[in-house]
């Protein structure tokens, strides 16, 4: 897990460490710049970092940052838009995947997984002062 501390916080984009997988294979950082709460809806950015490059979206990637919202009332999340990037620390290249908020489906949020520490985050960020 040597590798998480070569990771860059980024803390001028509002970036905070949040969790490292119990194996050490991924990073999660979260940032409050831009977490926004319409009713029960937050919309906020996620940021993963890996220490093996991922496969699946096109090229090989190190790191994504993701746009999610999440309807808090529900307990579910769906994915506005995702950036992957060839290197660690959201740097190279890069590419991006938009989805059409009218026709993404929302996905419930599984107990015990990375998307519930994402949803429980994002949630209680957005009953806070800085949503907005």
């Amino acid at each position: 897990m040597a590798w998480v501390r070569t990771l860059d916080p980024m803390a001028s984009g509002g970036w905070e460490f949040r969790s490292v997988a119990t194996d050490g294979s991924w990073a999660i950082f979260t940032s409050t710049h831009q977490l926004k709460r319409s009713g029960q809806i937050v919309t906020g950015w996620i940021r993963y970092e890996y220490a093996e490059p991922q496969t699946g979206q096109g090229n090989p990637y190190m790191s994504a940052v993701e746009k999610q919202q999440y309807d808090c009332k529900k307990q579910q999340t769906r994915n506005l838009l995702v950036i992957y990037y060839s290197a660690n620390n959201i740097q190279g290249t890069e590419e991006t995947e938009e989805a059409d908020p009218k026709a993404t489906p929302w996905s419930p949020i599984v107990p015990g997984t990375r998307e519930e520490t994402d949803f429980t985050w994002a949630c209680d960020q957005g009953r806070g002062a800085g949503a907005r």
